[in-house]
């Protein structure tokens, strides 16, 4: 029995030998993307309740530039610009039979009756919202025309991690030589050559063809001119100030306003808001959405101080008034008996 029960032992050895031999001499293959691409993953192609689908065009939002500064995620530090939603409302509606094409228009930043043209005067009376300072318009696929006129456009209207493309008017910095300019690197600063360091040098040929061609990078104005940014991630979403915050710089100085849309390269695994955010009264409104890039997970964090002010009654109202007038009364009681 002993020699039997060696002998198998033996031969179940020399079969694990031989399959980890054949495994190391036919070296398995694991198909992997080529060279700059990602594993493909399942996209989220339609959303019943919504309607969204992956072919759908949304409308976009107006934006307000604030300003940059940094923000931490966890232990990490992000530079963001912060982006407000300054009152977006939903002025128009263009659909392709009788405007020739399927847009949105919104309005933003509220603005004077006074300082409105009176045809807008009317625009604004026929979609039954407050007079706007700009006017936008986004072009939309149909499924996105199922919206009302008035309608507001909230900061919710945009999903943390996502990629929006902004656009924008550069910032004019006036007249400026071909090294701000253009970037040119300049002229030799040694000997031969006077006083034309940062010049661009000859501009033209000889006589023929005796001119200066078209579209010569030459001086001339800098700036000013649209711009657009495309692919920034939306890190946070902050539901009490109704503000983004995009991470990078996008173009245009503080006060500028933006156009934000979605971005074409973004590649969905939840429905976004469609047609747009509808608020609900279980909302907390002093709360700030968060994107964990190093997770790929939304948090939602109360922010520690509230940003809306204080309401006082009428009572703590005239006790403050009170309070200020008799400091007011002791100051100016010394004076009198100097005076006096």
């Amino acid at each position: 029995m002993d020699k039997i029960i060696n002998s198998m032992r033996k031969i179940t050895i020399s079969n694990e030998s031989l399959l980890k031999r054949s495994i190391f001499q036919r070296p398995v293959t694991i198909p992997k993307p080529s060279f700059g691409q990602k594993i493909s993953l399942d996209k989220l192609k339609r959303d019943k309740e919504s309607g969204w689908t992956i072919a759908t065009t949304r409308m976009g939002a107006i934006g307000k530039k604030v300003g940059m500064m940094t923000t931490y995620i966890g232990a990490e530090a992000y530079p963001v610009t912060v982006i407000q939603i300054p009152n977006n409302q939903v002025t128009q509606v263009k659909r392709k039979i009788k405007d020739g094409a399927n847009m949105v228009q919104i309005g933003a930043d509220e603005i004077r009756m006074k300082n409105v043209p009176k045809p807008l005067r009317g625009h604004f009376a026929k979609a039954n919202v407050t007079p706007k300072r700009i006017l936008m318009e986004f072009k939309v696929t149909n499924n996105a025309l199922n919206i009302d006129l008035g309608t507001p456009i909230l900061a919710r209207h945009f999903v943390p991690g996502q990629l929006v493309t902004v656009k924008g008017k550069s910032s004019g910095k006036g007249f400026a030589g071909g090294m701000k300019r253009w970037n040119f690197r300049g002229q030799p600063a040694t000997h031969g050559v006077s006083l034309t360091h940062r010049s661009i040098g000859a501009t033209g040929n000889r006589q023929t063809p005796g001119r200066v061609f078209k579209n010569r990078k030459m001086p001339g104005r800098l700036g000013g001119e649209s711009c657009t940014v495309k692919n920034l991630q939306i890190l946070k979403i902050n539901n009490e100030l109704n503000c983004i915050m995009v991470k990078g710089a996008v173009p245009g100085k503080k006060g500028s306003y933006l156009k934000i849309i979605d971005s074409t390269s973004m590649k969905w695994r939840e429905a976004p808001p469609f047609p747009t955010y509808t608020p609900t009264p279980v909302d907390l409104v002093n709360t700030e959405l968060v994107f964990k890039p190093n997770t790929q997970e939304i948090v939602s964090e109360e922010l520690e101080i509230k940003v809306a002010p204080k309401l006082i009654s009428q009572e703590e109202a005239s006790e403050l008034l009170n309070a200020q007038k008799e400091v007011i009364a002791k100051k100016l009681q010394p004076k009198e008996k100097n005076q006096e």
